[in-house]
Formats: structure tokens, sequence, C-alpha cells
């Protein structure tokens, strides 16, 4: 909860706890309704408006019309409800603060539009329609004041619906998320520096976005690397692109990625390879822009230091892009689906490290397709992959939901008992991997991992060619 809102609300609980007393002996009401009116009015001009507060507005408006009267039973009970869920809904849907990034550096992020002039959309039927793509960069940045911290979630009026379609929740629940504020400063400067920046670049997964990993991209953007991300129209959730001189308001890519069930295996992934070739290109395309296009990182990357890393079919993205472009030096797949691979088993194995980090198991009918592929990769791919088990982990633990709200365990989207500490192993081995690895300046263990005892490591043992 935020502060005015906790202001708020413990001035509810000495309300409360002021009406029960009879009337005779009940002092001081009027001041604390007056308190608890301005506080509020604060509240609302400088924390915003959001619906879990409403019963708590609620409570105040029933307040000012009984203070001088004595508490009746029914009253009573009416103030006892309206006050329990003003205390429970604030706590468990909060206006989350996102964890600080540890490195020395502050972070800048920029958005940008791009278009490939060389690929048509294969999604759409529109004809001429060529490739576009929102791209996020996170980015080691000097310290000033006058750039504005990013939010979170950018057009929420947008996105509430595509979000909570995704993941099972009515869209007024996620209203409240363009209030949160990341660690990411609006168009920052990079910071100076002799040393060019190593790059990551990030795939979502299906139905996922470019910033739902941000509190992982500000990490890595503290310690000193260029991170981008980008949304894959029509996989993300949505894709809303800026207005352009033939439309005046956003242009809208929706989610399009679901295969109806009953589709015959051969089709099934006769469609996921073609969806994972365009991601590949995706990314590919992004590597090319950096290197051309007028960004804050133009001249600031150093293109022999690259990492890729992706959640659920970006993991596959990731793995797959490395096999294929040998200017990755590292990939990590973060609770990767490998479903729908259609590669022969004996190049089922990675040339440069490889970790892999995620559930135990996945729970359903393309378990055993899934783990085929990852064995093959462990076994194949040298003493360089690594695969860390996160015991209690769900497949959105691996994204920044665990921290948003305690719903979401009661809801099975996340499953790791503390979503702090689960951030804190995702940062702390990617991390860990990619400075090793990218970088080649520590030398890795994660056996010394804060939380270590809720990880099971497994390292390859091929000899790698």
């Amino acid at each position: 909860m935020r502060f005015l809102e906790v202001i708020v609300v413990l001035l509810s609980v000495a309300l409360v706890m002021n009406l029960s007393i009879s009337k005779s002996r009940r002092k001081g009401t009027s001041p604390l309704i007056l308190m608890a009116i301005f506080t509020t009015l604060l509240h609302l001009l400088i924390e915003g408006y959001r619906w879990q507060m409403v019963p708590s507005y609620l409570l105040l408006g029933l307040f000012t019309l009984i203070r001088n009267r004595e508490s009746q039973k029914t009253a009573t009970v009416v103030i006892s409800i309206i006050w329990t869920f003003s205390l429970l809904l604030p706590a468990t849907v909060p206006v989350v603060k996102l964890p600080k990034p540890t490195g020395p550096f502050k972070v800048g992020t920029a958005i940008f539009h791009w278009t490939d002039t060389t690929r048509t959309e294969w999604f759409t039927e529109e004809p001429g329609d060529l490739r576009k793509m929102m791209i996020q960069l996170w980015y080691p940045a000097n310290n000033n004041s006058r750039n504005k911290a990013s939010p979170y979630i950018d057009h929420i009026d947008l996105r509430a619906q595509a979000i909570g379609d995704r993941v099972g929740l009515p869209s007024f629940m996620l209203d409240h998320l363009n209030l949160v504020k990341t660690h990411s400063f609006i168009e920052a400067s990079p910071i100076e520096s002799k040393e060019l920046f190593p790059l990551i670049i990030f795939s979502h997964g299906l139905g996922g976005m470019r910033n739902q990993n941000t509190v992982l991209m500000e990490e890595l953007a503290s310690t000193g690397y260029a991170v981008v991300a980008m949304d894959h129209p029509y996989d993300a959730n949505m894709t809303i692109f800026p207005p352009n001189s033939e439309a005046s308001a956003e242009r809208i890519a929706d989610y399009r990625s679901a295969i109806p069930e009953g589709t015959a295996d051969s089709i099934w992934l006769k469609i996921r390879n073609r969806q994972l070739d365009t991601r590949i290109a995706d990314v590919l395309f992004i590597l090319q822009q950096l290197e051309t296009v007028d960004t804050p990182l133009l001249s600031r990357i150093n293109f022999q230091q690259i990492g890729i890393a992706g959640h659920s079919f970006g993991g596959a993205t990731a793995v797959l892009s490395a096999m294929q472009d040998h200017r990755f030096k590292a990939a990590v797949a973060l609770d990767g689906w490998f479903v729908p691979f259609a590669i022969p088993d004996a190049e089922a194995k990675m040339d440069v490290p490889f970790l892999y980090l995620g559930q135990m198991s996945w729970k359903s009918w393309n378990e055993q397709r899934h783990r085929h592929y990852l064995d093959l990769i462990m076994s194949q791919s040298g003493e360089n992959a690594y695969h860390l088990s996160i015991r209690g982990s769900k497949h959105y633990d691996y994204a920044d939901m665990p921290l948003f709200s305690p719903i979401m365990q009661i809801l099975g989207l996340v499953g790791f008992p503390d979503g702090r500490k689960m951030v804190k192993i995702v940062n702390q081995s990617t991390l860990q991997f990619f400075n090793q690895f990218v970088r080649g300046n520590t030398t890795i263990d994660f056996s010394n991992l804060r939380f270590s005892s809720s990880i099971q490591i497994r390292r390859g043992s091929a000899t790698s060619s």
C-alpha cells in the first residue's frame, strides 16, 4: 500500500473504534472525520484513485452520516463489513513498489517503433503489410532529475482486458497497474564509459509483453548491460503502435497465436515453427537496427558480447536464435517451452553456454516432449549447460507476476512462497550467468546463490565440440 493509503486506512480504524463507543462517552469524532477527509483528498490528488480504495471512501461517507448518532446493530454490521473490505482490498491488490536494482548505475529507458521493410506480416491478410515492432531499451544512465520514471505498463485502458483474459482476471482488477512506477527514467542519457555495453536481448512468451520482466531488465542495466526487449506482434497479448499520418489513434496488434483445439499435430508443429522463425527474424532484425539506427545506444554496444534470454516460448526463441547465430555468446531460458521444437535429436545441443531456469516439471500433456528436448540439450551441450529447477515454482514465477499480489498464488498462477525471493533467484542466477559467459569477469557458482536450498542444480556433462 502507498503511504497516504495507509494513513487513510489507519484513520478508518480509529473512527471504527471511536464509533463503537457509546455516544455519551464518544469524543473527537468530528476532528477524526476532518482528518480522514483531508488525508483522503490528499491521497486522491497525489497518489490517485484506485478501485481497491472504494470501500474506504464509502466508509468515510458513512462515518460522516452517523458521527453524532448512537451506533445501532445494523449500522455496526454494515460498517464492519465495509471496514473489512477497506483493509483487505488495498493489501491484497496493492500498488506494488518494485525491487530496486542492485547495480551501481541508474537506469534509462527508451521506446522505438521500427518497421522491417524486408518482411511482410504473415499474421494479417493486408497486402503489403510489413512487419512492425515496438522495442524498449534499458541501459546504464546518468542521474538526472528532469527525466520522469517510466510507468510499468502504458495504455492500461487498452491493455487491461487483454492481460485479464490471459491470466483469468476481470480487467478492472488490473486498472491500478498504471500507477506502478519503475526504476527506469525515460530517455535519460547513457553514462559516459570507455567500455562499450554488453548486450542482452529478451523475448517474451505467447501472450506476454516486452516489459513482463522489467525487474530483471533493470537489474541487468544497473550493472552495466544494454538490454532490449520487443513485443512480438500478434504473439504478444497486445502490441500498441503510435498513430501515423493515416490514423489519429493508436493502432493495435491483438493476440492471434492461439491454435484451435483438435488441430493435427503435424499442422500444429508447422504453425509453431513458422512463429518461431518469425520471432528469430525479429531478434536478428533488432540486432541490425541497433547497429545503424539513432538510439541512445548507437555506437555504445559491444557486439562481441551478446547474450539472449526469453520466457516460455521466448525461451525457445532464445535457444534457437543462439543455435543459428554465433554472435550470441550465451542463452538463458526462463521456464522455456521446448514442445514446439522440430529439430533432429542430434542437433538439440548448444555450442554456447546455456542456462535453463524453471519449475520442477510441467504438469500438462506436453511434459514428455518438452523434457525430451531439454534432456538432449543438457546431455549434448557440455559442462557449461546448467539446469536450475526451483522447488514450488510455477510458470509465471519467472516473470514479474509474483510481485504483484498474493491473489496470484491463490489463483495458482504462481507457486513459490515468497515472490520477492523468487525474483531475486531469477535476477541473481541470470546476472551471474551472463557475467561469466558474456562479460567473462566472474566465476560461476550457483551453489552459492542466496536461497540455494530452494534450487536443484543439474549440469551438462558432454564434451563440447
